[in-house]
């Protein structure tokens, strides 16, 4: 009885604090969640990881510059017609016909790496992705239903994938409603609501979900992927104002 008298009470202590730090009531998504194509769901996934996003925007501003794409479908959670779409296919040859490298450079103006150590350069593992998902007939996104566990594991894989919040986050970014990236900012937010360290994805997810549920019975729009955008956006701009308070103080 305890037990779950402390599980409510957690609850509870998280429902307050979304409430009290989220504007809950116009919580809603941004462009990048309305992407025309597939392959600018993986450029953002992979790019996104430990940089700040405006990095990662710049890096799909630039693809679409060069091979003249629109960048969203102007906020419609419809998909577009599929012959209509950037395939994954044309992003695999735009990669191979200059090389993942020399595409990084020229391309995207971006050599990150999935990781400072033993890591590849992003756009090695974008083209590791995309051909996987190539060779399994993942080509717009009317095909992510055949997404299996297969090709999930082979794209975890890759190296700097295998947390797996690249995945959660593509799938995010492809119209997923119901999954978090427990990235820094989602597991600071989660710690400092309830009080206590959270450092395991899978209990963020699981949290995420439950605080989600709690939370429609007051915000019905809310989903865990607008949650996770909400405390995404309020986790930015607190950081944002540290940093200037601390230059004030300087």
């Amino acid at each position: 009885m305890n037990d779950k008298w402390g599980v409510m009470a957690m609850k509870d202590k998280l429902f307050l604090y979304c409430e009290e730090a989220l504007d809950l009531k116009n919580a809603k998504l941004s462009d990048e969640y309305y992407y025309s194509s597939l392959p600018l769901c993986i450029l953002d996934a992979v790019y996104s990881i430990g940089v700040r996003y405006t990095a990662t925007r710049n890096v799909v501003l630039r693809y679409c510059q060069k091979y003249n794409l629109p960048t969203s479908r102007n906020m419609s959670p419809e998909y577009p017609p599929g012959e209509s779409q950037h395939t994954i296919s044309q992003l695999v040859e735009n990669i191979e016909l200059v090389g993942a490298e020399s595409f990084a450079c020229h391309v995207l103006n971006n050599l990150q790496r999935t990781s400072t150590v033993s890591g590849i350069l992003k756009s090695e593992a974008v083209y590791l992705w995309a051909k996987i998902f190539k060779e399994h007939d993942i080509e717009v996104f009317h095909d992510i239903s055949t997404i299996g566990k297969e090709v999930e594991n082979k794209i975890l894989k890759i190296k700097g994938q295998r947390s797996g919040i690249s995945l959660s986050y593509f799938y995010m970014l492809s119209g997923n409603d119901n999954l978090c990236k427990p990235d820094r900012h989602i597991l600071r937010f989660l710690s400092k609501g309830l009080h206590r360290e959270i450092k395991d994805y899978s209990e963020a997810q699981a949290i995420m979900c439950d605080v989600t549920a709690t939370l429609k019975e007051k915000y019905a729009h809310l989903s865990v992927r607008t949650l996770d955008h909400a405390i995404w956006v309020h986790m930015s701009n607190s950081d944002k104002e540290g940093k200037c308070l601390r230059r004030k103080k300087k």
